[in-house]
């Protein structure tokens, strides 16, 4: 994954405690919620540009997500999530996210995910939309 050399346009910010329930047994957060954090910030970007959330019509729809982890983060401590724009290709695009502790230089973690813009009704894919285009190259939004 090259989450952090090849990271476009910012496209959202989040800054948020990690809650002791975060934790799991071996006292750091858990793996799992990494991937919620980074879909929050996908769902909070979206929903600022207006993009749909649900399945009728056309929107985006994740075809893959990775993450590498590269240290843990404990309570109590805040996060920053944020989400810039990758790769963008015919009907595909790549959102990379990084999650930094408050106060240290290097991410916790980087994620990245493939999104495709889809047609719920006939399940397929279609091109990326031009203002979808322009907002993932920083030009709008």
């Amino acid at each position: 994954m090259t989450a952090e050399t090849t990271a476009g346009a910012l496209l959202s910010t989040l800054r948020f405690p990690i809650r002791w329930g975060d934790m799991d047994a071996l006292e750091h957060v858990n793996n799992t919620l990494y991937m919620r954090y980074f879909e929050e910030s996908r769902i909070e970007w979206s929903t600022r540009i207006g993009l749909r959330l649900h399945r009728a019509g056309v929107g985006m729809i994740l075809a893959r997500a990775a993450i590498d982890f590269k240290k843990p983060v404990t309570y109590p401590s805040n996060v920053i999530v944020e989400l810039r724009a990758g790769a963008i290709g015919r009907s595909s695009f790549t959102l990379l996210n990084t999650l930094t502790v408050e106060g240290e230089a290097a991410p916790s973690a980087v994620g990245e995910c493939v999104c495709v813009w889809f047609d719920y009704i006939a399940q397929k894919s279609l091109p990326v939309p031009d203002f979808l285009r322009d907002i993932l190259n920083g030009k709008s939004a």
